[in-house]
């Protein structure tokens, strides 16, 4: 797996999360009648009831484990039970975890997309992250050019058509994991973030609503976690170290 050069497989384990460290979790959905059961028993009465409102099982199945994982992380980090675990929300929708008083927070983001799961924390600063399963069947360049900047749209056009797809999928995640950081969400305008956009280049915020000094107070990381999928965390501050970790349900 590109990029997860230091993956910890096993059981959960959330160690301690230093001001200075990243912790991203990619979880595969894919789960057992027994392990649904179970997270959906420590989800909340509202939790439970948006889950009965999916239509398709297996989205419904994986909104119960992505909540489920989440609840399950979170409590080890905190140090509370999974089941007592009470969330906030604020007007962009962007959840907290609730009755947390110090400075040093435990802050997240979740992502999913198909049958994978990101998860991002961080300790004491604003995080965001970003998967998306990739489909080389979309419209790239038309949704380009409503939803990236010009420049942004000019690089993209000018690429050989077997490299936009993932150049595409590259800028909308660094888009989105920055937004999501921010709280600010896609009613922002993706198109006033500009990032680069090549998988082979660093990943980094080049400019926000105009501003070229947004590069200087986060940090942006390229994410590959899985076959056929991208992603990107957004962490807020530099000299940060990500530690990526997975958890294989069985």
């Amino acid at each position: 797996m590109q990029d997860l050069n230091n993956v910890h497989r096993g059981r959960v384990s959330t160690e301690f999360l230093g001001k200075a460290e990243v912790h991203l979790w990619v979880v595969p959905l894919v789960i057992s009648a027994e392990k649904s059961s179970y997270f959906k028993s420590i989800l909340s009465l509202d939790e439970q009831e948006r889950a009965g409102r999916f239509r398709k099982i297996g989205d419904a199945q994986r909104y119960i484990a992505a909540r489920g994982l989440l609840r399950r992380l979170l409590g080890s980090y905190v140090a509370r039970a999974p089941d007592r675990l009470q969330f906030t929300y604020d007007a962009f929708g962007k959840p907290s975890l609730a009755g947390q008083t110090s400075e040093a927070v435990i802050n997240f983001s979740v992502s999913h997309s198909e049958d994978q799961a990101l998860f991002g924390f961080a300790r004491g600063r604003r995080i965001g992250v970003d998967l998306e399963y990739v489909r080389p069947d979309i419209d790239v360049l038309g949704l380009a050019k409503g939803d990236f900047s010009p420049n942004e749209f000019r690089r993209l056009r000018r690429l050989p058509a077997s490299e936009q797809c993932e150049a595409f999928y590259c800028l909308w995640t660094r888009k989105e994991a920055y937004l999501k950081a921010c709280g600010e969400g896609l009613s922002f305008g993706l198109e006033r973030v500009e990032v680069s956009s090549s998988p082979a280049e660093p990943a980094m915020i080049r400019k926000v609503g105009g501003a070229s000094n947004a590069s200087e107070h986060w940090t942006l990381k390229h994410l590959s976690p899985a076959p056929n999928y991208l992603g990107a965390a957004a962490v807020e501050g530099r000299s940060v170290t990500f530690k990526f970790l997975d958890w294989q349900l069985t």
